[in-house]
């Protein structure tokens, strides 16, 4: 028996899998939207399991709020870009897979050029604008997706394929007005949610790659402080303006001002940009503190801080009002 055969016998054993599941593990890609814990267990799991190529796209740094539950980075890790420090991660642990990151938020162009590429998509976001963008481009060519979503205790999970079963916005229509839903800053995290959740992600992923995909609709909800699980039939929303109309309003109108985990807002800006950031850094040191560090660019100023990116992004700290967030970046770094 070869090393990797021996890899991967106590799945190759198991009835529901076998060596032709496998196989198609092997030659499986699969892309993880952001690496938080959430993502980063996910793309674990899976890489652990036999997935060939795993792509992971993620805009954000290292925080040290991140190490409670994120169990591929450590101290050292902190500032790194997360696409980064978790590709190389995952590479130490199957030298033998291809792992490739994007430093990235994935917007329309974004996930127009890499997910028509891939066999599933599994979702590693912390907000609900993004995941709309997901599920447009994933109906629109036929991708399966598993949606994911964890806060404070509890998470969900539903496997969604395209023209077989309900969509997302067959389960959330539109998008709920920002502050409606607290933050992973306001209502925490319990450590253990981030992994039970991913287990669960990985395992409907793997069934889907594998040929055996968990019915269409089924939504699963786990809390596990209060030890209840359940779950529930979803069904295609007969006016669903993504799976039935086809209408894809989030790959073609997407929002610039996107709410995060926590108190941030992400700004995304108008086309495509390179920043000068040391010219910028020179023309911000005058109103506040302005430092260039790598490809971004950290900037404290009206009492919020804002990570700059090469690519005209900026992630903006400290503030929850999106249009608030939006009018900094128009002032100091579009202006």
């Amino acid at each position: 028996m070869l090393p990797m055969e021996l890899r991967f016998a106590r799945q190759t054993a198991l009835p529901q899998l076998g060596e032709e599941g496998q196989e198609r593990l092997g030659e499986a890609t699969v892309l993880v939207v952001g690496c938080g814990a959430l993502g980063t267990h996910t793309a674990e799991i899976l890489l652990r399991a036999g997935v060939g190529r795993l792509i992971l796209v993620d805009r954000d740094l290292v925080e040290v709020t991140n190490l409670h539950r994120v169990s591929l980075f450590t101290p050292a890790d902190v500032g790194r870009l997360k696409a980064d420090a978790a590709a190389e991660a995952l590479l130490r642990i199957s030298p033998e897979a291809t792992v490739t990151p994007h430093v990235a938020h994935l917007g329309p162009d974004l996930a127009a050029e890499i997910i028509p590429g891939v066999d599933l998509v599994a979702d590693g976001l912390d907000n609900l604008e993004t995941r709309y963008l997901v599920n447009d481009v994933c109906v629109k060519h036929g991708i399966p997706w598993i949606y994911t979503a964890i806060l404070a205790t509890y998470g969900m999970t539903m496997p969604i394929l395209p023209g077989a079963g309900p969509c997302l916005r067959c389960l959330f229509p539109d998008a709920p007005p920002p502050g409606a839903i607290p933050t992973c800053a306001q209502a925490g995290i319990l450590g253990p949610v981030p992994p039970a959740l991913s287990a669960l992600q990985a395992t409907a992923a793997i069934q889907v790659l594998a040929g055996t995909p968990f019915p269409p609709g089924r939504l699963f909800y786990l809390d596990l402080w209060a030890g209840r699980a359940e779950t529930t039939q979803v069904e295609r929303a007969a006016d669903c303006p993504c799976c039935r109309r086809r209408r894809f309003e989030f790959l073609a109108n997407p929002p610039r001002a996107v709410s995060l985990c926590g108190d941030s807002v992400q700004i995304l800006p108008r086309g495509r940009r390179r920043l000068d950031l040391q010219d910028l850094a020179v023309r911000l040191a005058r109103v506040g503190a302005a430092q260039v560090a790598g490809d971004i660019l950290l900037v404290s100023i009206e009492g919020v801080t804002m990570t700059v990116f090469r690519d005209g992004r900026a992630i903006v700290k400290g503030v929850l009002d999106p249009n608030r967030a939006q009018a900094l970046y128009d002032q100091y770094v579009a202006g």
